[in-house]
C-alpha cells in the first residue's frame, strides 16, 4: 500500500468536495470555498492519497490571529499582516484513519508556517481531545462566539503555538 500526501491541484476539487460531503455532512461548503483555498495558498493545500486514491484532505491558509473566515465563504485574497497559518479543513476517509497521516500533515503545515507564527483552527463535532493531541489549545476569543455558532454549537477556536511540541501518536 503506498501512501502519500501530495499538493492539491485545481483538478482535485471534485475529489475535495466527495471526500467533504461524506465526513462534514453537517459543514456543506461549495466547491468555490475549495478552489478559492488552493487558488490563494497552494502551499498549504495537500490531497492524500492511498494507492494513488484520493483518501484526505487539508486546506491551509494564512489569516490574522483570532479571527476566522465564516463558513462557506469565499475570500478572494488573503487578508493584509497574516500572523497565524489557519487550518481551514483536516478530512480523512475512514480507510485513512491511524494511519499517521493526520500528525505528518500537521507536522508539514507547523514547518511551513514558521514566518507566519502559530496555527489555529476551528475544532467540531467532539474533536478538540484530537487537535489537543496535536499541540492545540481552546482559546476563548469572546469576539468569536457568533462566527463559532454559526459552525456548531461545540465549536471551539484553538491554537497551537509555534514553539509547541510534536504532535503525540497516540
Amino acid at each position: 500500500m503506498t501512501v502519500r500526501w501530495r499538493p492539491l491541484l485545481a483538478a482535485d476539487i471534485p475529489a475535495v468536495s466527495a471526500i467533504a460531503a461524506r465526513i462534514h455532512p453537517d459543514f456543506p461548503e461549495d466547491d468555490a470555498v475549495f478552489a478559492d483555498r488552493q487558488a490563494i495558498a497552494p502551499d498549504f493545500c495537500f490531497l492524500f492519497e492511498i494507492d494513488a486514491a484520493p483518501a484526505g484532505y487539508v486546506l491551509a491558509h494564512p489569516y490574522r490571529l483570532g479571527g476566522l473566515p465564516a463558513l462557506n465563504t469565499v475570500l478572494g485574497r488573503l487578508p493584509d499582516l497574516c500572523d497565524t497559518l489557519y487550518i481551514h479543513d483536516l478530512a480523512l476517509l475512514p480507510a485513512a484513519r491511524g494511519s499517521g497521516a493526520a500528525r505528518r500533515i500537521v507536522q508539514t503545515l507547523a514547518r511551513r508556517a514558521i514566518p507566519f507564527g502559530p496555527l489555529s483552527l476551528v475544532a467540531v463535532n467532539g474533536s478538540v481531545p484530537f487537535w489537543s493531541r496535536m499541540g492545540f489549545s481552546v482559546t476563548d476569543e469572546a469576539h468569536l462566539a457568533e462566527k463559532l455558532a454559526s459552525y456548531a454549537s461545540d465549536a471551539c477556536y484553538m491554537v497551537r503555538s509555534k514553539l509547541a511540541p510534536e504532535p503525540s501518536k497516540r
